[in-house]
């Protein structure tokens, strides 16, 4: 994304991306075959993070095993360093970030005059998706 002011708005308890008061995790899956287990595994070693982040607080514990990683699929969106790269990078994917760098070339407005409001943005998202920070990492999931 082309450079430009970015505000993000400070760290504070109203803009964490996980509440303070994480609820209680809830139980792993329990497989009941060699094949759940490996399915488990699997998913686990090829996510990582993520994949932790969604048995704790998406998986709702009913759903078979086996539809896991189609589930999973569905939900997790992306995993970024920070939750301000998953702005830019949304922003990036509506084609935003084009048209604004074309409108200030066209009407030749100043750099630092006609700029996105992130914390704004955020807030919109939130209604879309929810943010966990697990792993260094922001985890991003569709609600």
């Amino acid at each position: 994304m082309e450079t430009e002011h970015i505000s993000y708005p400070d760290s504070d308890d109203k803009n964490r991306t996980t509440s303070l008061f994480t609820p209680e995790l809830r139980a792993p899956p329990q497989p009941q075959s060699r094949h759940e287990a490996r399915l488990v595994e699997r998913l686990r070693s090829e996510h990582g993070a993520a994949f932790d982040v969604y048995l704790q607080q998406i998986w709702n514990g009913i759903e078979p095993i086996d539809d896991m990683e189609a589930d999973f699929e569905n939900l997790h969106w992306a995993s970024y360093a920070r939750v301000e790269h998953f702005v830019d990078d949304f922003i990036e994917s509506l084609g935003w970030a084009e048209a604004r760098h074309q409108l200030l070339r066209d009407w030749a407005i100043p750099n630092g005059i006609l700029v996105f409001d992130r914390h704004a943005f955020l807030d919109h998202l939130r209604s879309d998706f929810d943010f966990y920070e697990q792993g260094g990492e922001t985890h991003v999931f569709v609600k």
